[in-house]
């Protein structure tokens, strides 16, 4: 059988060849069904590759396979790729858990303990790409797997609307700069700068989608997009090499026109914007900065909007006011130093007993509302529940609700405040609510995007040097960094949803130059997975500078040792069994020109701006014991 199969497999490649590379003609359907024919096009030909595929297993000897296979794999990617943005934006669970997840199981508490395997693209291009064995059981399942789903997703009905067809568009573009650039996949091909153009290729031709209904001035954008996109692919396509690729560069000189492209033809089009509560600003001319998020979308739905700003002024009175606490000696920034970046320089924390050392590291607050968990753990789903757990909690503020209001009702600055933060609602009067609102809505300005690297890709370019770009395309491609740690945030929260936070098993040791990991389970605790023993959330690099000590018991001290953590491959890398580890194993294979050159880049995402925080003065109280207080707490 094989030796009759042998000669058919072969003549099997031109056949798909033919259909894969056949024109797709657009018919004068509204775009949204226009989008879903050019979906369907390129769906059946990633079915037919798929299919080529799992024939060639059979029909071709082991020894001259793999390269058909791969050839294969490689035109059913770029299918993909050509409708990645349409596959993410419709149908968002099966594109994360059965198409192009990540390497790594995952458990969302959403699905109770149910543990997802990786499947899709990722979990076959590693079976094809990773050894010279390879597992041909293994990759026919995932190839099984990965048709089935995709002949499913033929059979679904999804009608777009006009603005979600440019939406889906932007939305790929945040995808391309932060995942698709930075080895969130094609992590074994290394093929990512020609996946980027294949996706480019793809926001293209939906984009055509909308032709007939442009007006002359959106018709005139557009070609000037599709003339942008022409040279962010011209350039991507002369430099394809994964860890020579000047990624900073073609962000900043190429698709940044793109994205500031697709936005001004948007606003030209006169088609409105889906009433969806995005967490990208979809108005924002830029993909970074604070203009670009939607911190809506971050915190929990209010009413109370219209004293924000005095709210926020109340907040930070409040966030270094030591009254918070049960001894009128301890505030938010006993532990969260504007001058430390908002942690407080220590090992781990201190606790409300002056003695007492709190079981973890102290996080930065910047940015810390661009996120959708809090706490290492992750136990915490906002900010205000953020703020309650710590001035309750008996080991860190120990405030008493009861007491704190009434505390707060002897100073007739404090009501004055509310009553303006809050008029015209429900709680002009002191109330915990109005107490956790106005810290968040504090925290909320304490955003950090003036740094160096910040003011790069606004187009100072002479703000960084050669080594920290070079330091910035390392971390975003041999080092592996950008895969966990996703521009622009660089913090674990997925783009460009930014809904998923990750959360990665890396065996953090007990101590420094130890092979014993850390005691604290992390995750598990919440989730009650097992792969989520020893995980913990991915915190932000920036400021990290200023953030020392590192990990989530500030093991490490300065940044060459973590640095120097990561390159030899983690916890298995020093010599622990940890079968669930999310990080490579192996080392790196840094150089000392590397490390050098990516250290100088984690600096330059250092932002000032917010180091000299503190208020000028703590409002008065009747009791004159309370008036002692010290400006962010004695301890």
């Amino acid at each position: 059988m094989m030796r009759h199969l042998h000669t058919a497999g072969l003549l099997l490649v031109p056949f798909a060849l033919v259909f894969c590379f056949s024109f797709f003609r657009y018919d004068s359907g509204s775009p949204g069904e226009t989008c879903k024919q050019l979906a369907s096009y390129e769906t059946a030909s990633i079915c037919r590759e798929l299919s080529l595929s799992i024939r060639l297993l059979d029909s071709v000897p082991e020894e001259k396979r793999l390269p058909l296979l791969k050839a294969s794999y490689n035109r059913a990617r770029k299918a993909y790729k050509h409708i990645e943005c349409y596959i993410e934006y419709v149908s968002a669970f099966d594109a994360k858990y059965f198409i192009n997840g990540p390497l790594v199981k995952k458990s969302e508490l959403e699905y109770g303990k149910k543990v997802f395997d990786p499947h899709g693209f990722q979990v076959i291009e590693q079976l094809l790409y990773s050894t010279d064995s390879m597992d041909a059981t293994a990759l026919q399942q995932e190839l099984v797997l990965l048709k089935e789903v995709f002949q499913a997703f033929r059979q679904k009905n999804y009608k777009l609307q006009d603005s979600q067809v440019f939406e889906m568009v932007q939305l790929e573009l945040i995808r391309i700069m932060s995942l698709g650039l930075n080895g969130y996949d094609a992590t074994f091909s290394k093929s990512n700068v020609n996946e980027c153009c294949w996706a480019l290729d793809g926001c293209c031709n939906f984009l055509k989608t909308l032709n007939p209904d442009l007006n002359p001035e959106a018709a005139k954008n557009l070609k000037t997009l599709q003339a942008a996109v022409s040279k962010a692919k011209s350039y991507a396509l002369s430099h394809p090499d994964y860890n020579s690729f000047n990624r900073l560069y073609f962000i900043t000189r190429y698709l940044k026109p793109v994205y500031t492209g697709l936005v001004t033809l948007h606003e030209s089009s006169g088609i409105s914007y889906t009433p969806v509560n995005y967490a990208v600003n979809l108005r924002a001319t830029s993909f970074s900065g604070s203009a670009a998020f939607n911190l809506d979308y971050f915190s929990v739905s209010t009413t109370h909007t219209s004293n924000l700003a005095k709210q926020a002024e109340l907040g930070k009175l409040l966030f270094f006011d030591p009254v918070l606490s049960g001894n009128n000696k301890r505030a938010c920034a006993s532990c969260h130093k504007p001058e430390a970046g908002f942690t407080d320089g220590l090992e781990k924390a201190v606790g409300f007993e002056h003695h007492e050392i709190l079981a973890r590291n102290t996080p930065t607050l910047l940015n810390a509302m661009l996120q959708k968990n809090f706490f290492a753990d992750g136990r915490a789903r906002h900010a205000e529940q953020q703020v309650s757990d710590v001035i309750g909690n008996v080991h860190e503020m120990n405030g008493n609700i009861e007491e704190l209001i009434s505390k707060l009702n002897q100073s007739e600055e404090y009501a004055a405040r509310f009553k303006v933060a809050y008029k015209g609602t429900a709680d002009t009067s002191i109330s915990y609510y109005g107490i956790l609102k106005a810290i968040f809505e504090y925290e909320k300005t304490l955003m950090s995007f003036n740094s160096r690297f910040d003011r790069y890709l606004n187009g100072e370019y002479n703000q960084l040097n050669d080594e920290e770009i070079r330091g910035y395309n390392i971390f975003a491609g041999k080092a592996l960094c950008g895969s966990c740690h996703f521009f622009p945030l660089f913090n674990g929260l997925v783009p460009p949803a930014y809904n998923d936070t990750e959360y990665e098993v890396i065996g953090v040791p007990d101590k420094k130059n130890s092979k014993t990991i850390d005691p604290d389970e992390g995750r598990i605790a919440i989730s009650k997975a097992e792969i989520h023993r020893y995980a913990f959330k991915t915190p932000t690099v920036r400021n990290i500078a200023l953030t020392g000590p590192y990990m989530h018991n500030g093991v490490y001290k300065t940044l060459d040792e973590v640095i120097d953590f990561y390159n030899k491959g983690g916890g298995q890398g020093l010599g622990m069994e940890l079968p669930n580890q999310t990080l490579p194993f192996d080392s790196l294979q840094l150089s000392k020109q590397d490390i050098r050159d990516l250290k100088s880049f984690m600096k330059s995402l250092t932002d000032t701006s917010h180091l000299c925080n503190k208020p000028a003065y703590l409002p008065s109280f009747k009791d004159e014991a309370l008036n002692k207080r010290v400006i962010g707490g004695e301890y």
